[in-house]
């Protein structure tokens, strides 16, 4: 009986974490749709809870007796909505290009947001078929999605287009080579290694991250911005030199 309520502890615990995942997915996607314009960082708010959640949803089932094939479904299901979908919906928010154009260039937005949400969904797959080991294989699909959340949530805000600019240009090319290194085979860290410097970089990211929930603002999306960025440039070149 004892061994029953352990296994079922972690087990619920895990899938109220998957379920809170996927519910920060949709009410970022909401936010994203219908109140970019009055509360602008909801939906990254959104995006980092989901990432929070998943973190404890995995940091939870991985020490569950048992494993239950609901909980991974659900799981990836989740992650598909909140690091695929929600970013690529932020995109389309943007100011990508031909955003403003007519006929077929106004489809332009939408095949580069469902580009870079299409290579999310195949990143994720790539991940629940072959879990990470020592390293990543490819650039993680949450990384990305803090990547291309804080790139588009900054590209909204006024004081911020001289980083942007009107065309929308360099947020298209982001969000083309983000999809693209998703895909590709690349060797990125993770901190299954145990190593102290990445433990340490892992902490300081994580405290920027979090900090954006407590006091959002274009100050702290951007210190968003500059260490997923970081990490998506220099992450493989670290790899190899540690």
């Amino acid at each position: 009986m004892v061994i029953m309520f352990t296994i079922n502890k972690y087990t619920l615990v895990a899938n109220l974490f998957t379920l809170s995942n996927a519910i920060a997915g949709i009410i970022g996607t909401i936010a994203a749709i219908f109140y970019q314009e009055t509360l602008p960082f909801l939906a990254m708010q959104m995006l980092i809870f989901g990432e929070l959640f998943d973190f404890l949803d995995g940091f939870l089932a991985k020490r569950a007796p048992t494993t239950s094939s609901f909980g991974a479904y659900a799981d990836s299901v989740s992650d598909v909505i909140t690091f695929a979908v929600l970013p690529g919906i932020m995109l389309l928010q943007s100011n990508l290009v031909s955003l403003s154009e007519t006929g077929i260039l106004s489809l332009i937005p939408f095949f580069i947001a469902g580009f870079y949400s299409i290579c999310g969904w195949i990143r994720l797959i790539r991940f629940a078929s072959n879990p990470t080991t020592v390293y990543f294989e490819g650039l993680p699909s949450p990384a990305a999605a803090l990547l291309i959340g804080a790139s588009a949530t900054i590209a909204n805000i006024s004081e911020s287009h001289w980083l942007f600019g009107s065309d929308g240009i360099f947020l298209t090319l982001l969000a083309i080579t983000t999809g693209i290194l998703m895909v590709l085979k690349i060797k990125y860290p993770t901190p299954k290694r145990g190593q102290k410097p990445d433990l340490l970089l892992i902490g300081l990211a994580g405290c920027i991250v979090i900090s954006f929930l407590f006091f959002p603002g274009l100050l702290t999306v951007t210190l968003i911005l500059f260490i997923s960025l970081l990490y998506t440039i220099f992450g493989p070149f670290y790899f190899f030199r540690t």
